[in-house]
């Protein structure tokens, strides 16, 4: 009987980066993890998705997009 670290799991999101694309996630404390953060640096810009993990057990595991926040390494110029 084998133990993995790791678990099988696929994102679904808005976006063709999360169009069904399957990841492989450890598992915290022995347990899935509920949520994931993942982030990505595009052009001097941080963009954060945020993903819940859904209800099926069967892996691979469904994770859903929730959040997406993009965070600018400079100032914004907006005219007034």
């Amino acid at each position: 009987m084998s133990h993995s670290a790791t678990y099988r799991a696929v994102l679904f999101g808005p976006n063709p980066i999360a169009a069904g694309t399957e990841v492989e996630l450890e598992y915290i404390d022995g347990e899935y993890q509920d949520v994931l953060v993942l982030e990505a640096v595009e052009d001097t810009e941080t963009i954060t998705r945020t993903y819940k993990r859904g209800r099926e057990t069967d892996e691979p595991i469904p994770y859903r997009f929730v959040e997406e926040e993009a965070v600018d390494a400079g100032e914004a110029d907006v005219p007034n």
